[in-house]
């Protein structure tokens, strides 16, 4: 079993880690792992561990085993981890000596690497709610029957019902004020300027944060765009509020993640990278400044604004009753951003940073090159491989249409060094992004290929469909949210051919792993329906967003968070 899985990770195929965990249900031997949150919650999952026969194995299960740890902690973040393994089962001790020193739990921040990235977010949320840093608890007790986690348990009506009135009535206090909504990404920004319950204004700028080496460059270009703005809004028009979707950690309105790609530059130019984060916190009073005196300025996760975006949406339409089971939300641009609002209508106070799991153990020559060279499945962050970051992204396009086109349409792939979106430099292969940022023209140019019937970039968005099918079989396992669906926003679901392209690959997978092929074993599968909606033109419900869909030159795809933003500015 073991010896396929690496064959194939050989040969450059994928091996989800779902895919393996399942697999590995068959060996008996097996860690619990308890998690306490911040939040005062104990989630527990057991990790099915089999005993190498070589060295090529260890270092299979190895991996394997650090990642489940790994996407844990970057779900959760945490107090504390325990780990109970059985004192007999020499391998799992082994392992589970290993984690202090793999995590990196004794070094400062800027001394973390791989694994330990994850600590410098968890240990950041946690001196925000005055908790130590986190730490493993090790015992030897074996471990029992698995804990069932609750998150998916639907609410019960009066929950839902509660959340559908707080929607409401949000959308109808953003009738009665001047809001301003942000979508703060890693390509671009777009802005939303509201009065009275009408759209005056919309703009959308291009940038790349992740090239910015001081916090006040980043603040400077919000601080530009938001002015452009209320310029646009007029003199008399101050903001009454400004709902912003930021893509970082954000626990209760305070960003306080700090280890994304779009900071990237600043964590390797500062000398004090905490101290240049820190100013961060100080965002609102800048924003402040365009606004009334009393003004609110309320922030959240750009996935967590998308389910909140999607949830505001149904609750407007004859589906309300669908918000029983809370909204799961995905957006796929620079980067895979991931939102939930839960049964009782409440975004989880947790990292959340589905991103940075991973999902794939296989494709061992795309983890040979370096982080941004497009081939490479390394995370930019943590140098991790087969996280989702580089897979249901633009940058998991980038990397299929390079390796698709070179193989199989070799004057498309010709083409892409001819019209300047790529090129050859340090021994890698590179997106252009200077004197022109060319991220967002490489993606649209092989979406139009897809739309036109090229066999190798529809390829590219079946595939992109699996990866999304194995992050919801990871999110399953981690969070079991009641919501099984998934709505979709961003640059990738502006094409309906790319995306039902998508829902094409994600069904593939399913149905593999409903069917119990390979080594599937129907352990963590779900039996119902599972689909994926996009979040465009057939997900405008409110007067706003029906609004954003009449303008004739801006489409619900591109705006929809922004629209979000305002109505989250209106809480």
């Amino acid at each position: 079993m073991i010896k396929d899985f690496i064959k194939r990770a050989k040969n450059g195929e994928s091996v989800y880690i779902s895919e393996v965990r399942d697999a590995f249900l068959c060996f008996d031997s097996k860690v619990e792992c308890i998690i306490e949150t911040t939040t005062g919650e104990t989630k527990t999952w057991d990790i099915h561990i089999p005993e190498a026969c070589d060295m090529e194995e260890s270092k299979f299960i190895r991996r394997y085993f650090f990642s489940n740890i790994y996407n844990i902690i970057s779900t959760y973040g945490g107090k504390q981890l325990v780990i109970k393994y059985d004192e007999d089962a020499g391998h799992i001790k082994e392992l589970c000596a290993a984690l202090n020193d793999t995590f990196q739990v004794k070094s400062g921040h800027a001394d973390r690497s791989g694994y330990g990235k994850c600590l410098n977010v968890t240990d950041r949320i946690n001196a925000a709610f005055g908790y130590p840093p986190f730490r493993f608890v090790l015992t030897s007790d074996k471990a029992g029957n698995k804990v069932n986690n609750q998150n998916g348990k639907t609410a019960d009506s009066k929950a839902c019902n509660d959340a559908i009135q707080k929607y409401k009535k949000a959308v109808k206090a953003s009738s009665d004020a001047v809001l301003i909504g942000l979508d703060i990404g890693g390509t671009d920004i777009k802005a939303v300027g509201t009065i009275s319950g009408n759209i005056a204004a919309l703009l959308e700028y291009d940038w790349n944060p992740a090239s910015m080496t001081r916090v006040s460059e980043m603040t400077g270009a919000i601080e530009f765009v938001l002015s452009e703005l209320c310029s646009k809004l007029g003199a008399d028009n101050i903001p009454d509020g400004i709902g912003i979707g930021f893509p970082d950690v954000i626990i209760n309105n305070k960003i306080v993640g700090g280890e994304t790609l779009k900071t990237r530059g600043m964590r390797k130019a500062s000398a004090d990278y905490e101290a240049e984060f820190a100013k961060l916190l100080d965002i609102d009073k800048l924003l402040l400044k365009y606004c009334k005196p009393n003004a609110v300025i309320n922030k959240t996760n750009d996935g967590s604004l998308a389910a909140f975006t999607a949830a505001v949406e149904l609750a407007h339409c004859d589906r309300a009753d669908e918000i029983k089971n809370g909204v799961f939300a995905h957006t796929l641009g620079t980067e895979l951003g991931t939102g939930w609002v839960d049964e009782n209508g409440e975004i989880p106070q947790i990292p959340l940073e589905i991103y940075n799991c991973v999902i794939d153990l296989g494709n061992y020559p795309a983890c040979e090159y370096k982080p941004f060279d497009l081939r490479s499945t390394l995370n930019f962050n943590t140098e991790i491989a087969g996280t989702m970051q580089k897979y249901a992204s633009q940058s998991g396009a980038y990397r299929l249409a390079l390796e698709f086109f070179e193989k199989e349409a070799p004057d498309i792939y010709e083409k892409l060094f001819e019209k300047g979106f790529i090129e050859e430099k340090e021994n890698g292969i590179y997106v252009v992004v200077s004197p022109t940022d060319m991220r967002k023209p490489f993606l649209g140019y092989i979406m139009k290929l897809a739309d036109d019937g090229q066999p190798q970039a529809k390829k590219i968005f079946r595939e992109i469909g699996k990866y999304l099918a194995a992050t919801w079989l990871e999110t399953e396992f981690l969070l079991n949210p009641a919501a099984k669906n998934r709505i979709l926003y961003g640059r990738f679901v502006k094409s309906q051919k790319c995306f039902t392209l998508m829902q094409e690959g994600a069904s593939e997978l399913f149905e593999l792993s409903r069917k119990g092929e390979k080594y599937y074993k129907n352990e963590q599968s779900y039996e119902g329906d599972i689909s994926y909606e996009a979040g465009d033109n057939n997900l405008a419900f409110t007067p706003l967003m029906k609004q954003l869909k009449s303008t004739p030159n801006y489409t619900v795809a591109q705006f929809a968070q922004s629209i979000g933003a305002i109505h989250f500015a209106a809480m």
